[in-house]
């Protein structure tokens, strides 16, 4: 009777666990490696496709619900691709109530202490203004230059910046009730005292948005207001925008607004992205090293903008 295996046996047998194991682990290796591959092209296609529809969707809506002449896009062609859109995200639109006080000089109250400030006494504030936004409305003022004390006799459409917004603050007579406590310092540069500037009750007072994009290394960085800018893209190789504009007859696509063309008027932008994985896959590296190991994809849009009769470059 057999009690045991042979020498040749058992070399035998280790020899073909040797090449099972060598088997195995080499598609183990090998699934291993597709798998981090298609997750990196899975996370670069998300981010490609987000960046995409958010940069689309915030150009289209460039001037939204904002008064002819106010919003649009600040371009800039220099090669360092950056984009500012102006538009009320929120649709934010409200009436002042009472009119408007005006301090060319300094001002304190419950809320704190401002220099140069127009107060706005407001049906609402809460869920339509920020305190790092701005608000858009009209503005009745002296002419420019004027004596002192000249009353204000002109209407002119303003964008201010918020310095706070309240539900209720006690200065002078403004006891209770939503206030905007806006910058005045454009005013109290050229109409130095209290009676120059006003607002008159049931005036429209409208949310102003800026959202401003740009591309540093391979990030898009995105700032809303005056808030801090934070990275909103990553793995973005290259990032091309292009405007078009009538131009006599015919249009032109250019990287910058053109003065001369008609009324800086933006139709559409043109957007071009390049996006990259942010993990090497050094097998890609080997069969073609003009990748750098790098997998792409390049999406190209254009957006027709909803406003485009009221946009300037400003």
């Amino acid at each position: 009777m057999r009690k045991a295996f042979t020498l040749p046996e058992i070399l035998i047998a280790l020899v073909i666990m040797v090449m099972i194991s060598s088997g195995v682990l080499v598609v183990f290796q090998y699934q291993n490696r597709n798998m981090i591959t298609q997750r990196a092209t899975a996370e670069m296609n998300l981010m490609a496709k987000g960046m995409s529809e958010e940069l689309s969707r915030t150009i289209r809506m460039a001037g939204g619900v904002l008064p002819p002449g106010v919003g649009g896009l600040v371009t800039d062609g220099t090669g360092n691709e950056s984009l500012t859109v102006v538009l009320n995200r929120g649709a934010g639109v409200d009436t002042a109530r009472l009119n408007s006080f005006y301090y060319p000089t300094s001002l304190t109250t419950g809320v704190g202490t401002f220099n140069k400030a127009l107060l706005i006494p407001m049906e609402n504030v809460q869920g339509i203004f920020t305190d790092s936004g701005y608000i858009a409305t009209t503005v009745r003022v002296p002419p420019y230059p004027c004596a002192v004390n000249t009353a204000p006799t002109t209407d002119m459409l303003v964008v201010l910046k918020i310095l706070k917004i309240s539900t209720g603050v006690t200065i002078g007579p403004i006891t209770t009730g939503a206030v905007i406590i806006a910058d005045a310092s454009w005013f109290a540069s050229r109409w130095n005292y209290s009676t120059a500037i006003s607002i008159s009750a049931n005036t429209y007072v409208y949310a102003l948005d800026s959202v401003k994009y740009w591309k540093s290394n391979d990030t898009v960085f995105r700032q809303i207001n005056r808030n801090a800018s934070a990275a909103f893209a990553v793995g973005i190789d290259s990032l091309r925008l292009q405007y078009n504009q009538p131009s006599g007859n015919s249009t032109v696509w250019a990287d910058s607004v053109v003065p001369s063309n008609t009324a800086q008027l933006i139709q559409k932008v043109r957007i071009r992205m390049r996006v990259r994985t942010r993990q090497k896959d050094f097998t890609l590296a080997k069969k073609n090293p003009s990748t750098n190991g790098y997998h792409y994809q390049i999406i190209e849009s254009e957006v027709g903008l909803r406003n485009s009769s009221t946009l300037v470059n400003k």
